[in-house]
């Protein structure tokens, strides 16, 4: 019997060995195209403006600059004095632009994503060297709650926010920049800031103050005439008004996630203006908790008074059918063809019948009456 070498490997052994080789490089190698596929940065979200439009404002106490339509963000790398720089996007689906931006200002691939997803819930995300800040805003559209994603970046000395589609949220702050009025000017970034979220929650409020003066013309209706057109509106409104507090109860929460936090990027003089900023969600919050609960039960009310009209119109058939049983009993009795029925052979028995039936028709009535059943 002839020994086997074992110092020479089997050629099919070795043909196997790299056979396995080969499957686990492909393998890793489509493990790898599929890894770098899920990191491509993509928008996610309902495309609201055809190009992007940008504007940067720096300023200080006596400076104030304004350019449009940016398209070199070094600045970023060589700050202008002591000049406070803000810069704000109209819409975020341009990808290659915030890959410029984030660059230019050291953001990693998640926050970028993070903008770019306009379906994320808002959060709060502090890094080394920049402070991450994402909210839902909204806006009346008719009947309609628009609800628009913001996101802003906070650092030492510049704020950058990132809206859908141009609104006038910021307008009343441009003009205290552009006039020198109020202390915008001769504080830092951080707040600044405090003022973009600020006029997001006014914004909160003007909404609600809307539907709650619509809601009030409605509570007349439902109060004197409700019908299923009625039923519909407080539903309307009632769907907006979850949709408020959907989009409000992060943003507290966020907030409470950075008043809590320590963070470096938030001055100590200024952290007051933040813990007002939650005190003013917790208020947003309340009152639209209030909005509900007055929908609920006007919405109970407007089923009530339906029931209500449903128990009339079931009384009055009832009191109908009740007094015409005892008639129609009579009319049943001599609708008989028996031969032997002397009242039919009566000179005067329409008459008396027609009578009898009278009497019995006011004596029911008079019943019914001093019962209170009508």
């Amino acid at each position: 019997m002839k020994g086997i070498d074992i110092t020479r490997p089997d050629k099919l052994l070795l043909k196997g060995i790299k056979t396995l080789g080969a499957l686990g490089q492909n393998l890793y190698s489509d493990k790898k195209s599929e890894a770098k596929a899920k990191a491509e940065l993509t928008f996610i979200g309902k495309k609201k403006m055809e190009s992007v439009q940008s504007q940067l404002y720096q300023f200080n106490s006596k400076e104030f600059a304004v350019e449009t339509e940016l398209k070199d963000f070094s600045f970023f790398h060589s700050p202008k004095g002591k000049h406070v720089s803000w810069l704000n996007f109209h819409g975020v689906h341009d990808v290659e632009l915030l890959k410029k931006v984030g660059k230019a200002i050291n953001l990693d691939r998640l926050t970028i994503r993070q903008i770019l997803d306009t379906t994320q819930r808002p959060k709060v995300e502090e890094y080394d060297d920049h402070l991450f800040f994402s909210v839902k805003s909204i806006a009346k559209n008719n009947e309609e709650i628009d609800v628009e994603q913001l996101s802003f970046v906070l650092g030492s000395n510049y704020a950058v926010s990132f809206q859908e589609e141009i609104g006038d949220h910021f307008e009343g702050i441009r003009n205290k920049l552009k006039e020198g009025l109020g202390f915008i000017r001769k504080r830092s970034s951080d707040y600044l800031l405090s003022q973009l979220l600020d006029a997001i929650l006014d914004n909160y409020f003007e909404t609600i103050d809307q539907s709650n003066e619509a809601i009030s013309l409605i509570e007349k209706v439902v109060i004197e005439d409700p019908d299923k057109a009625t039923l519909i509106v407080l539903e309307k409104h009632k769907q907006n008004a979850q949709t408020i507090k959907k989009a409000l109860a992060p943003f507290k929460e966020a907030l409470t996630n950075l008043m809590n936090g320590d963070s470096k990027f938030i001055h100590t003089n200024n952290l007051k203006y933040y813990r007002d900023l939650g005190n003013s969600a917790a208020a947003a919050i309340e009152e639209i908790e209030a909005t509900l609960r007055t929908l609920e039960g006007l919405t109970n009310i407007c089923f009530a008074s339906q029931s209500q009209k449903m128990n009339e119109t079931m009384k009055v058939l009832t009191t109908v059918s009740t007094i015409f049983i005892p008639l129609t009993f009579i009319a049943g009795i001599y609708g008989m063809n028996f031969e032997n029925m002397p009242e039919l052979r009566h000179p005067n028995g329409y008459f008396y019948t027609w009578g009898v039936m009278g009497i019995i028709f006011i004596v029911m009535l008079i019943y019914f009456k001093v019962k209170k059943w009508i």
